[in-house]
């Protein structure tokens, strides 16, 4: 791991660029190697530099980088719209107050590369990934020095599933704080009629905020709570029923959901009272000719097709922008990272990369596995670290993966009740990026990091 090469940004922090090559069960036939990279900031503070706390940051997907959590929680933010201003702004809200900031890019994301067909083979898998980010994790800390300081790692969507996994692989390292956001915990619920009792809050609640459902409430948490007392009760008892559900109360049912959702309840009849996701966001503002987000259901755009129909809709979600290519790439944040650190890598920054996504090994083959689980790691971590504690955010907008899922599973878990902090915030799927919710955010954040900390350090 190199570390040296840093830019002195001003008298308070600096900014370095890290990578670890990889060669975990692997001999790399190419040069350079596989390898990851992250970037760093690191106060300057004035004493126990060694005992400050430091939180790493990691996306999910499989494929996602750093970079939204990087330019939402690091020094600078990152500025794509008004041309007038600097690319790259200072972040005055910054969680560099509380703690060194690590924003890991995982293979073929960010600069991070498999570098050969082998390499990728070995890496776009479940246990490899996470046991990589693992050592990357206590490579930096004995490379920096830094066995004495509270560690804190954050893991968001598929990140989440990616933090339970790496668990085991941590070895001496035994983080004071879990930080989830909107994680895919287990995927089990697809198959069983939770998923859809899970979903309808925030359907619902999407349903009211563009003026088609019919509930009459002041605000978007109350009716996602109206709706989730309705979906945990009636709903699922009639779900439970089956073919045995008697025709009226089915009737019954349809006509509550579309009073709910706004949709058209001979449309929920012919769907068996089980609303699919992705019909919901076609038809909802289908008379306006508009596609609601997955991701967000604040995001509303005109409707188009696809740009490729070989990807899957999930794919195609507006909030991605993805257009033909399965790459996103982000030349602005190379450049930023150049004039920070002097350093210049040959390709882009890959924000996003669904090609190593499609390519995932999920299992012993290529394919996706719903009953894909890192409950066990997790419960098995925070049992055995009783000190350990877990902060879970999610948001009711977000419909890739619903908060009354994850509340659903954390619930259902076996996890100890005394570790975990559930946290729901009006927002999408990555709820930080809402301004009224990063305060709320990032605050408990910190008083996780003050909580945990305040026996074993000075800031």
């Amino acid at each position: 791991m190199k570390k040296d090469i840093s830019y002195p940004l001003n008298t308070e922090f600096h900014v370095s660029i890290q990578w670890d090559s990889l060669e975990i069960g692997l001999v790399a036939e190419r040069d350079p190697p596989p390898f990851l990279s992250a970037t760093s900031y690191l106060l300057n503070s004035k004493s126990n530099d060694n005992k400050r706390p430091i939180i790493f940051f990691f996306n999910g997907g499989p494929g996602a980088s750093s970079s939204p959590l990087h330019f939402s929680m690091g020094p600078f933010t990152r500025n794509k719209t008004d041309k007038t201003k600097p690319a790259f702004p200072l972040n005055p809200d910054s969680l560099i107050d509380t703690a060194d900031l690590v924003f890991i890019d995982p293979i073929d994301t960010g600069f991070s590369r498999s570098n050969s067909d082998e390499a990728a083979d070995k890496y776009l898998d479940i246990n490899n990934d996470a046991e990589a980010v693992a050592l990357f994790i206590r490579t930096w800390i004995k490379e920096y020095k830094r066995e004495d300081a509270p560690i804190f790692i954050t893991g968001q969507s598929y990140g989440g599933f990616r933090l339970g996994k790496l668990l085991p692989y941590l070895e001496e390292v035994t983080p004071a704080g879990l930080i989830m956001v909107s994680p895919m915990l287990d995927g089990s619920l697809s198959n069983y009629d939770q998923a859809f009792v899970s979903t309808l809050p925030a359907m619902t609640a999407t349903a009211w905020r563009y003026g088609k459902s019919a509930l009459d409430l002041p605000l978007e948490r109350d009716v996602f709570d109206r709706a989730q007392e309705f979906a945990e009760t009636e709903y699922l008892l009639a779900l439970q029923k089956g073919d045995k559900l008697p025709q009226d109360e089915a009737e019954h049912i349809a006509q509550t959901l579309s009073k709910l959702t706004g949709l058209d309840k001979a449309a929920i009849l012919s769907q068996n009272l089980r609303i699919d996701t992705q019909y919901f966001l076609e038809n909802l503002l289908a008379k306006d000719n508009k596609l609601i987000s997955r991701l967000n259901t604040a995001k509303a755009v005109v409707k188009k097709p696809p740009q490729r129909e070989d990807r899957p809709d999930a794919a195609n979600d507006p909030s991605l922008a993805l257009g033909r290519s399965n790459v996103i790439a982000a030349p602005d944040i190379a450049d930023y990272l150049k004039e920070k650190t002097g350093i210049e890598f040959e390709d882009d920054y890959r924000s996003l990369n669904l090609d190593a996504n499609f390519g995932w090994n999920w299992s012993s083959g290529r394919a996706y596995s719903p009953t894909l689980s890192a409950i066990k790691p997790l419960r098995d971590y925070l049992t055995k670290h009783n000190k350990t504690q877990l902060l879970v955010f999610t948001g009711m907008r977000d419909l890739a993966v619903p908060a009354g899922t994850v509340e659903y599973i954390l619930d259902h878990s076996g996890l100890p009740a005394n570790q975990v902090d559930f946290q729901i915030l009006e927002g999408g799927h990555s709820p930080y990026e809402e301004t009224t919710q990063f305060p709320i955010f990032t605050n408990l954040i910190r008083e996780l990091v003050r909580e945990t900390t305040s026996d074993k350090t000075s800031q």
